[in-house]
């Protein structure tokens, strides 16, 4: 997949997010659920600093439970600005525990995970996940319908 860059600003931080990874793998097992958790698991690395830019990795796992969908998001947000920049983009929220640059890279993989997750038929992670890192949602009917047909697909294989 080709990089999305994407600008946004933080405070007084401009951050550009590079996209460079994009995994959605449906895992649907067993019986069809009325409601999915997601979990995340995030890793962030500063790969280079300058007395204007600031580079992080990440690397982004989403899964749900019961197993429907693991996603996957890689890319690199670069914090442009010096010393103040930095320290407001890596400010953690009082609110969610997280930095102030995970909420920008969350916002700007939303869209590429919502079209995916269409396209695998698989419930879509919440806007706010980051916010509230484990979130029950209920699945809407046409995911519902889809996991219903697979289930008696499987069944009648059997």
């Amino acid at each position: 997949m080709g990089e999305i860059d994407i600008e946004s600003k933080v405070g007084t931080a401009p951050i550009r997010v590079k996209l460079n990874r994009l995994v959605g793998v449906r895992t649907f097992k067993g019986e069809s659920p009325g409601s999915v958790v997601f979990d995340v698991d995030v890793k962030m690395d500063e790969e280079s600093r300058t007395n204007e830019e600031l580079t992080i990795s990440f690397l982004i796992t989403i899964g749900t439970k019961p197993s429907i969908v693991q996603f996957e998001v890689g890319g690199t947000a670069i914090v442009t600005g010096g010393r103040v920049a930095f320290d407001s983009a890596l400010m953690v929220d009082d609110e969610s525990s997280v930095p102030r640059v995970l909420h920008t890279i969350y916002q700007r993989i939303f869209t590429p995970l919502f079209v995916l997750s269409n396209m695998l038929e698989v419930p879509y992670p919440p806007p706010d996940l980051i916010h509230s890192p484990s979130e029950t949602r209920q699945l809407g009917p046409e995911v519902q319908a889809a996991l219903d047909a697979e289930i008696q697909q499987a069944q009648r294989a059997a």
